[in-house]
């Protein structure tokens, strides 16, 4: 009998006296995407696939044999660069046409000294709002918490030593403004 891995994923889950909660929890994903996967709505990524067969201790062909849409969607899968990887990649590349951008067009580095890291602030703030921290604690060890408080305080810093004062001398002239 040929099983889809819907199918094969309820089965192995069940023997394993497991809900799809805790299966998703192991997973590091929703519930919903364990009940998509069960259901036939969608697939598993192969990295997915990868950590049932481990997390099952049953066989990679065990598990997908059978079942030829996710095979085919195996084999369209191209290989892409991790998030980090991307993030590395397309910054690099930012930063560099930057660069250049600025060097050739002859921008002065005080106008961009003056809302670069305003820029800065906001992005990191936003990457921040936007990470999956149950994820992102598991995979985090004491030196990157080191490197990590270590970047927050070389963003923070100038920001505040630059940002404030020009802020409160905002404020000051903009009540002088209005008092004369």
């Amino acid at each position: 009998m040929i099983m889809r891995i819907g199918d094969q994923l309820q089965k192995q889950r069940k023997l394993h006296d497991m809900s799809q909660n805790e299966l998703a929890d192991k997973l590091n994903i929703s519930r919903q995407s364990i009940s998509k996967w069960e259901n036939g709505a969608t697939l598993p990524s192969f990295s997915n696939v990868i950590a049932i067969s481990d997390l099952f201790g049953v066989s990679l062909d065990e598990l997908i044999r059978g079942d030829e849409e996710l095979m085919n969607k195996f084999e369209d899968d191209k290989i892409r660069l991790s998030k980090t990887e991307t993030i590395f990649t397309v910054g690099l590349g930012i930063v560099l046409i930057g660069l250049i951008i600025i060097y050739s067009g002859g921008i002065s580095i005080a106008s961009i000294d003056n809302w670069l890291p305003d820029v800065g602030l906001i992005s990191f703030f936003c990457f921040i709002a936007n990470i999956n921290w149950r994820m992102f604690n598991k995979s985090l060890n004491k030196k990157a918490v080191f490197f990590g408080i270590l970047l927050l305080v070389a963003v923070l810093v100038p920001f505040i030593m630059h940002g404030v004062p020009d802020l409160l001398k905002g404020f000051t002239e903009g009540t002088n403004l209005y008092n004369k």
